[in-house]
């Protein structure tokens, strides 16, 4: 029945027909940073709030520490007078002090909270109180999400993601931004083996091809001089066979002035991919492809 209730409230709250008194009695968080420094966790939180019952909440930013993440947010909780309410958390920001061991202790408590989403979406940035400060969460989620769609330099981790990928020891690829003036994409940070890793934007699309999280990527090769060979891989597909990464895509071809025919194409962007991908991966490739069409010049 409390339950029940709490959620008949919050039906209520989001849908403007919210009371002063339930912002009051619940510290709803929306936006997290966490690091480590020292011994101890800095947790930036910002908490949805209003003074008067007829405005508008608004948002504030409030810093607490704690020997553990646990702790840090018991500390919030005193220092509100709230209970910590987390199922409409959208974005947790981390930095490079965040390494294996912290994010394991990360992944616990998210597990451990009931009340918590694992859709949440989850950036690293140097600097996380100027980033939380500035920016709202659906500007960052604007931002990140339309660029992994449309330039392929962003990818969208959510927190499930982090977990899969902690749990099955792959790489964590986490989008970077930056928050020194206007909040802008640097890049990927790539976390594996307790190592930070910063990839620029013009390489993170290789990552995005690399686990399969492109709808299509284009690609301007140079075939002769002041020629070029313009690509658009459609669709790709990768699969692990022992210690072999299989890559299959479906090409169009845009434009082909110096009019390869296919077997030059697949050489030429095979060349291509395995040159800029071979520094993210151990693994021997092999790339197949299907080219769709290919444009004659006339």
């Amino acid at each position: 029945m409390k339950k029940l209730s709490l959620l008949l409230s919050f039906l209520f709250l989001f849908t403007g027909c919210n009371s002063y008194t339930e912002l009051n009695d619940l510290g709803i968080i929306n936006m997290i940073g966490i690091e480590k420094k020292e011994n101890n966790y800095n947790l930036y939180a910002t908490i949805l709030e209003k003074e008067k019952e007829d405005e508008e909440p608004t948002n504030t930013l409030y810093e607490i520490k704690g020997e553990t993440i646990q702790e840090s947010f018991n500390h919030l909780s005193l220092r509100l007078s709230k209970k910590i309410y987390l199922s409409h958390l959208d974005l947790l920001v981390i930095n490079d002090s965040i390494k294996t061991n912290e994010l394991n202790n990360l992944i616990n408590f998210f597990l451990n909270e009931s009340e918590s989403r694992n859709n949440f979406l989850v950036v690293t940035t140097n600097n996380i109180k100027d980033l939380l400060e500035n920016a709202k969460f659906q500007e960052i989620n604007n931002l990140v999400k339309i660029n992994e769609e449309t330039t392929s330099k962003s990818i969208y981790t959510t927190m499930f993601d982090v977990m899969n990928n902690y749990y099955s020891k792959k790489p964590i690829y986490f989008t970077n931004l930056d928050a020194t003036k206007n909040i802008s994409i640097n890049g990927l940070t790539k976390l594996e083996k307790n190592k930070y890793e910063f990839i620029n934007e013009n390489k993170s699309l290789f990552i995005n091809y690399l686990i399969n999280n492109i709808s299509s990527l284009k690609i301007n090769l140079t075939c002769d001089s002041n020629k070029y060979l313009y690509l658009n891989i459609l669709s790709s597909n990768t699969n692990t066979i022992k210690d072999t990464l299989i890559i299959t895509n479906e090409i169009k071809v845009i434009t082909n002035d110096c009019q390869l025919n296919k077997d030059s194409i697949n050489k030429k962007i095979n060349t291509y991919l395995q040159n800029n991908i071979k520094e993210f991966t151990s693994q021997d490739i092999v790339i197949k492809n299907t080219i769709r069409s290919v444009y004659e010049k006339h």
